[in-house]
Order: structure tokens, then C-alpha cells, then sequence
């Protein structure tokens, strides 16, 4: 028999044990049970990010996706402000005719000018109309958008209001490359400079980092880009090349040129032998096929030809033409885009003429 005071407090010694244990069983219920939801969550999780990258790939895929539902995608993706120098005389013609053609497919478009207009959206600028001043024109421009809209969009095109734009051709060739890296495109001029510039009447396109290096380091000093003196495309490229900016390649795999910086109508059926634009191009042309399928840009546009390129380019459809299936370009990491920077800071013009 047990002692009388272990018999006194036994079923008390008995109760704390029971306490006890429940205490323990609930506390490690409670942890199983977040557990458990943790798990359950996570697996929600990765069954919705498994949809949301099957949804993504199927998008990006054709024939799941049309090139409309592509190209309509990469209006969100590829994010480009329009810069277009215009003047006054050219508001209800030139300028016009831009603002309800390609233009319209910009993600934001602003003309230049001396001018306002209640029918364009204009950046007014304080400085006279002629072609010398252009660059201080583009740098006011330049300028402008870096301060309002520089984390707004991811590339800023500069062109000219009798430039004609393939914004959905610029959109996909832009696609595979960063933003943030320090490069510009477009067509691509072998004077004056090493590396190239780029003509500004075939226009040319900015990264967000070329337009931040622009403004933070080379409008800055009048070392680096001087404030008056070259034609604006030059000057630009000096500009640009002085703070690190690399000049693109933008022909396509067969080497067929993308920018023009001349019509169409100039350069087919060849382009004839006596041209000036035979001797300017950084990358010597194909003179039997001046340029590529996926052609982006065109200058020195008739009014008329505004029209023409859009009937034919967005209207006319040919009964049983077959068009490859194709999907979006594969996006460049980090290293592979340094590749390709590398790459094109040390190509040597083969245009010799």
C-alpha cells in the first residue's frame, strides 16, 4: 500500500499529467495543421503558376495564338514612346497623316514642333524651324521624355513626320532584348564615327538605358556632345557612342536591311549603282534586294504613299497565300545580351566604296 499522502495527492498528480499531454497533442496539431496548410497552399500555388506559365506558352505559340493576339500582346510587352519632328507647315499633312497611321500604334506618340495644335499632340519647342536647328530640336525631345516618361516605356523611336513606321515588325525585333541594356538600332551609317551612327530620317530607337546615359551623362556635357554644330543623327551618335551607347545590328539572319532611309519605290527593282545610299550603309547592301522581309522603316514618304502603305500593308489580303507559322523569338539573359553588345562594338564596317 502506498503512503497516505501519496494517496492524497496521486488523482491531483494524475490531472497535470493528463493536462499535460493534451496540451502537447493540441500544440502539435496546431503545428501539423499550418503545415499541412502550407503544403496545401504551396500546392495551389504551383498548380496556379503551372497554368500561368502554360497559359504564357500557349500565347507565345502558334498556332494557339494568331500574329494578331501576338502582336497585340507585344503592344503591352514592347512598350515604345514616338518621337516625331514635325513643323508647323507640315501639322495638317505630314504630321496628320502620321497621327492617324502608325503613329496610332505607338504606345505614346509626341510631335515636335514650334507650334501647338489642338488636333496632334505636341511638345512645343522654343527654337526656330530649319534644318540646322534639328539637334537642338531632338535634344529638347530627348530631354523631355527622359524627365516625364522615362519609366514609362522601354524604348523611345525618333523619327520623322515623313518616316513610315511597321510598328508590329519593330515591336518583335525588339522583343528579345533588354531595355536596360545600352544600346540603340536602326539604320546604320558607316561616316564619322567607329562604331556608326544612325539615320535619323530612317529613324532609330533608344533603349531605356541609352536614353537615361543621353541625358544623365552626354547632354550634360558639352565635351562629350556638343551643343550645336553636326547634322542631329551624327551628332547623336557621337553623343551616344562617347557614353558607352552601342550602335545595333538590325538586318535580319539573311543580312537584308530592316531601316530604310529611303522609299521603298527608291530602292526596287535595285538599287541603282550612282545611289549615295550604296556608299553610307555600314553593312554593304544586296543590290538586287535592298531589303528584309520584316522591314521596319521608310523616309522621304510621299503623302500619298501614307495610304498606300496602309492598304497594302494592314487591308489587302491574298486568298491562299500561306503564311510559315511561327513563334515569338527567344528573350536574351543577361550574359547572352553581353554577348551580342560585345559583338556589335566590334564590328568593322565591309562597306568600302
Amino acid at each position: 500500500m502506498g503512503s497516505p499522502l501519496t494517496e492524497k495527492y496521486y488523482p491531483q498528480f494524475t490531472m497535470i499529467l493528463v493536462m499535460v499531454r493534451n496540451t502537447i497533442f493540441l500544440l502539435l496539431g496546431i503545428m501539423l495543421g499550418i503545415r499541412l496548410t502550407d503544403f496545401i497552399g504551396y500546392l495551389k500555388l504551383w498548380r496556379s503558376n503551372d497554368l500561368r506559365a502554360s497559359e504564357k506558352a500557349a500565347l507565345l505559340k502558334y498556332p494557339v495564338a494568331s500574329e494578331e493576339h501576338l502582336a497585340t500582346w507585344l503592344e503591352r510587352e514592347v512598350r515604345i514612346l514616338c518621337l516625331v519632328l514635325t513643323m508647323p507647315s507640315s501639322h495638317a499633312t505630314k504630321a496628320a497623316l502620321v497621327n492617324r497611321t502608325w503613329g496610332a500604334r505607338c504606345n505614346k506618340l509626341i510631335f515636335l514642333s514650334s507650334r501647338t495644335d489642338p488636333h496632334l499632340n505636341i511638345l512645343q519647342v522654343n527654337i526656330s524651324e530649319s534644318r540646322k536647328n534639328l539637334y537642338a530640336k531632338v535634344r529638347t525631345g530627348m530631354a523631355y521624355v527622359h524627365e516625364h516618361h522615362l519609366n514609362e516605356y522601354d524604348w523611345f523611336l525618333k523619327a520623322d513626320d515623313d518616316t513610315y513606321i511597321a510598328m508590329e515588325n519593330l515591336r518583335l525585333f525588339l522583343y528579345p532584348y533588354d531595355p536596360e541594356s545600352s544600346v540603340y538600332f536602326g539604320c546604320r551609317f558607316k561616316a564619322y564615327i567607329s562604331q556608326g551612327y544612325m539615320s535619323g530620317g530612317g529613324g532609330y530607337v533608344l533603349s531605356r538605358d541609352a536614353l537615361r546615359r543621353l541625358n544623365l551623362f552626354a547632354l550634360n556635357s558639352s565635351t562629350i556632345c556638343k551643343l550645336k554644330g553636326e547634322a542631329e543623327d551624327v551628332q547623336i551618335g557621337h553623343c551616344l557612342q562617347h557614353v558607352g551607347v552601342v550602335a545595333g545590328d538590325t538586318r535580319d539572319s539573311q543580312g537584308h536591311h530592316r531601316f530604310l532611309p529611303v522609299s521603298p519605290f527608291t530602292v526596287f527593282p535595285i538599287i541603282q549603282t550612282d545611289s549615295w545610299l550604296e556608299n553610307y550603309f555600314f553593312h554593304k547592301p544586296n543590290r538586287s534586294d535592298c531589303c528584309s522581309a520584316s522591314a521596319i522603316s521608310f523616309h522621304y514618304v510621299k503623302d500619298f504613299e501614307f495610304a498606300f502603305f496602309e492598304f497594302f500593308l494592314y487591308y489587302l489580303r491574298v486568298f491562299g497565300l500561306h503564311r510559315t507559322p511561327r513563334a515569338l523569338p527567344s528573350r536574351l539573359g543577361f550574359r547572352q545580351m553581353n554577348e551580342r553588345l560585345q559583338h556589335w562594338s566590334h564590328q568593322v564596317t565591309d562597306n568600302k566604296g
